[in-house]
């Protein structure tokens, strides 16, 4: 198998789980609150493995000190993202305010992602050299196998 595009696999997991998102608001009234619940801990989970896996990416970025400031504002936004997908969790799925925090949740994600992967993703092109860019791509088919076989058992 060939190695995947450490960027393109980001694209990809990132579009998937907006669709998924988006998808599961809009059938959210149709379900019972146990697939709910299911759904919604399911589609956080996979979001909070694409931050994690967006991270380690970050941390590949030099420090010099406009980099620094950049990369701590993203990373923030990221642990802000986290804590309301915590915080949402912690409600309950018939409650009213639960639709309207997955809503605010992709809003919230969308824009973050919106904001930040282009200029991320341009970063990371110009200050990682080839091997380093191969040694990335080589992650991202690990995380690709890692997520289909997580998905199987």
């Amino acid at each position: 198998m060939s190695e995947m595009d450490v960027f393109t696999y980001l694209e990809a997991e990132q579009q998937r789980i907006q669709q998924q998102l988006q998808e599961f608001i809009s059938s959210y009234d149709q379900m019972p609150n146990e697939k709910r619940f299911e759904r919604a801990a399911l589609i956080l989970g996979e979001i909070r493995r694409l931050l994690e896996h967006q991270k380690s990416l970050v941390s590949r970025i030099s420090n010099d000190d406009k980099d620094t400031y950049f990369l701590k504002e993203c990373l923030t936004d990221r642990e802000n993202i986290v804590e309301a997908m915590d915080n949402l969790l912690m409600s309950h799925v018939d409650d009213s305010d639960f639709r309207e925090g997955l809503r605010q949740l992709l809003r919230r994600f969308d824009t973050h992602l919106k904001h930040y992967q282009d200029k991320l993703f341009v970063a990371f092109r110009q200050q990682l050299s080839p091997q380093e860019l191969r040694n990335m791509d080589s992650q991202a088919t690990d995380w690709m196998l890692g997520s289909a076989f997580g998905s199987r058992f």
